[in-house]
Order: structure tokens, then C-alpha cells, then sequence
């Protein structure tokens, strides 16, 4: 959902060469997804495990530890990712590209947010609890369908990574309040 939908939005409200760019600067997006599907996966089998033997509190510093690890990863890689992206944008995509380098640039912000809350999409279901990711998605598409749409009529490939990194920013504060709820009166599984 989160290439694919944007992507067609952005062809209804941008012109062709937009949308390319869009496409283009989904790949720190993508990239982050790939790079945290195995640790997700880990997450899901250990922190279920977890779960189903009574050890709620572990899943939950596997958890923390998942967090720590992604904050200080993006906290180091996204501001040297952000000085250098027009150079890398070049290289790896020719000097076509370069002036999408604010589009990704954008789009680096919202895979910094996904690769953090990466953990949205097992933990949930490690815990018994997967309204509360149906929720969080039906937040996040709420605010970035509209703001693919208003901000790619308006500002082309940057503006649509800007309503991609509005639904990012609102699945994390869902999930920041969520998690905050959840620790706090140790909810174990539903």
C-alpha cells in the first residue's frame, strides 16, 4: 500500500513526469523496508513466542531494543543521507533525477519514520491485538490519501512525498500513544 497507492494517486493529480519522480524517490522507502523485513520477522516468531508463554515483559524489551537500535540508526544515517542525496541521486539515477532530490529528501524522512515503526506490523499480532494495527493503517492511509492528492496537485513528487510523510507521522503518533497506553497497564494479550 504504501508504493503502490501513492504512486497511482500521484498519476491522477501530477503530471508523467512527477509520477517518475515520485517513483524514483520511493527508494529509500523501499530500501528501508527490505533492510528491516528480517528483524520483523524475528520479532514476530520471539516476541509471540514470548507472549504464548506468559513473558509479556520480554516481548516488550525485544521491543525497546528494536526501537533504540532504529532511532540511533536513522538518527546517524538520515542527516548524511539528507547533505549527500543529490550526489547519490545522480549516481544511481543519473542527472535526470537530481531535481527530485527534494522528493527524496522527503521521502528519506518518511522511511526514517517506517524503519522506527517498523515493528507496527508484528507486534500487534504478537500480542493478540491486530484491531490495533487495522486501526493504525486506517489512520495512516486517512491522512495520506488526501495529502498525496492536495500536496502532489500543488508541489508535484516532493508534494506527495510530503502526504506520504503525513501518514507516516500520524501511524506514528497512533502508535506512540498506543504503545505508551499498552506499557503502561501491562497489557498482555487480548
Amino acid at each position: 500500500m504504501r508504493t503502490s497507492l501513492p504512486t497511482l494517486l500521484v498519476g491522477v493529480v501530477a503530471k508523467a513526469a512527477q509520477v517518475a519522480n515520485f517513483r524514483a524517490a520511493q527508494a529509500p522507502q523501499t530500501a528501508g523496508q527490505a533492510l528491516s523485513a528480517p528483524a520483523r520477522f524475528m520479532l514476530l516468531a520471539e516476541q509471540t513466542r514470548d507472549v504464548e508463554h506468559g513473558r509479556p515483559e520480554r516481548a516488550y524489551a525485544l521491543l525497546r531494543r528494536y526501537i533504540v537500535s532504529t532511532v540511533g540508526l536513522t538518527c546517524v544515517a538520515t542527516p548524511l543521507l539528507w547533505i549527500y542525496m543529490p550526489s547519490l541521486v545522480r549516481l544511481v539515477y543519473g542527472a535526470k533525477y537530481v531535481p527530485a532530490a527534494n522528493a527524496f529528501r522527503v521521502m528519506l524522512l518518511a522511511a526514517a519514520l517506517q524503519l522506527v515503526f517498523g515493528w507496527t506490523k508484528t507486534f500487534p499480532v504478537s500480542i493478540g491485538r491486530v484491531g490495533l494495527r487495522t486501526a493504525g493503517q486506517l489512520l495512516e492511509v486517512a491522512a495520506l490519501v488526501p495529502g498525496v492528492l492536495v500536496l502532489g496537485a500543488l508541489y508535484g513528487a516532493t508534494g506527495a512525498a510530503g502526504g506520504v510523510l503525513a501518514g507516516s507521522a500520524v501511524l506514528a503518533a497512533f502508535w506512540t500513544v498506543g504503545l505508551t497506553r499498552l506499557s503502561r497497564t501491562g497489557a498482555a494479550p487480548a
